[in-house]
């Protein structure tokens, strides 16, 4: 026979339980943000505990086995972008340099800095000459960019596109200059 206290204690257990949301795995993924979106943003907030850490989502995407996806890369940004408290990284940095690949960052590089040198920005094949990265690829990109807020799109120009409002500022304090870490037996990662 269960005493009274027994079932009295039973009860606010369940209650704690079922109120406090007893959880053993992952949490919920926040509104806007896939299970696999908590996923990447987990990864991310806990490598870039360690020091001098700036792994990015697409590194983060790898790392974790996903394949790349511009979508999803865009729900990671608006998340990361929408808190920035939730990490000194974010704050310091800030978000936009944990969106694009290497690739991008290098087009990013040369866009900004041929704009600022020659007041132009360069056509499709002067970038892909200029990077070694195939034409077709560069079109991609610079969609995705215009996407992700860094470009607009612009019919009377080389390229198609102009730097948006802000483009200057949009990589943070070092506008898109990094190093990618390659240690034997680690994840990849970048540093600032």
């Amino acid at each position: 026979m269960v005493s009274r206290i027994g079932m009295g204690l039973a009860r606010l257990v369940l209650i704690m339980v079922v109120t406090m949301g007893c959880s053993h795995g992952k949490q919920p993924a926040p509104a806007g943000l896939s299970a696999e979106g908590r996923e990447v943003v987990d990864y991310l907030f806990n490598d870039w505990k360690e020091q001098f850490r700036s792994t990015t989502i697409p590194q983060a995407m790898g790392i974790l086995g996903m394949k790349p996806d511009d979508a999803f890369r865009l729900q990671v940004i608006d998340y990361l972008r929408a808190n920035l408290d939730q990490a000194r990284n974010l704050r310091f940095w800030g978000p936009n340099n944990y969106l694009l690949t290497h690739d991008e960052k290098l087009i990013a590089k040369l866009l900004l800095n041929t704009y600022r040198d020659e007041d132009r920005l360069p056509s499709r094949q002067e970038i892909s000459k200029r990077l070694h990265i195939l034409e077709g690829e560069i079109g991609d990109r610079l969609a995705f960019m215009a996407q992700a807020g860094f470009l607009d799109a612009a019919q009377d120009q080389a390229s198609g596109y102009i730097l948006a409002e802000g483009a200057g500022q949009w990589g943070g304090p070092l506008r898109h200059n990094f190093h990618t870490i390659y240690v034997e037996g680690e994840p990849v990662f970048d540093v600032w």
